[in-house]
Formats: C-alpha cells, sequence, structure tokens
C-alpha cells in the first residue's frame, strides 16, 4: 500500500493541469494524515501555511477530486471530510 501512495505522489507533481497550490493542498493532507485514509481539515489550519479563503480551497479540492486524488465532503462552512486515495 506504501508503494502505492509513493507512485501517486510522484504523479501528483508530473500532473499538469493540477496547479501548483493544489499541490501543495495536497502534500499538507498527506503530511497530515500520514497513515489515515479520513482526514478532517479546517481552512483555519491551512491558512496558517498559505493565503487561501474557503471558496479557493473549495475550488482546488473540487479540482483535485475531479483528478481522482481525494473524495471531500464540506459538512459545515470551513470543514471538510477529506478521503485520500
Amino acid at each position: 500500500m506504501k508503494l502505492r501512495q509513493l507512485e501517486k505522489h510522484k504523479k501528483i507533481w508530473k500532473d499538469k493541469n493540477i496547479k501548483p497550490e493544489a499541490k501543495v493542498i495536497y502534500e499538507y493532507l498527506k503530511a497530515k494524515g500520514y497513515d489515515k485514509l479520513l482526514i478532517h481539515l479546517n481552512v483555519g489550519e491551512l491558512q496558517n501555511i498559505i493565503h487561501i479563503k474557503n471558496v479557493v480551497l473549495r475550488k482546488h479540492l473540487k479540482l483535485l477530486e475531479l483528478h481522482q486524488y481525494l473524495i471531500y465532503n464540506e459538512y459545515d462552512t470551513g470543514m471538510y471530510e477529506i478521503h485520500l486515495k
């Protein structure tokens, strides 16, 4: 399973369809949920690392979901449940 995760990690950096800011968000999620598949994320956590608003974060998560890197669900404003693939 870890080999597949490393392959997915290399694949995202070569993917031209994903914006660099979305790649940083994905790397933060991978680091936060090291061995987990389910992560709870608050937009305020990311605002300490990069300047981002909730609308922009939702747009990047939707892009990552479209390219099958994760599945997300916004259960409250700015609160996300993310399933890493």
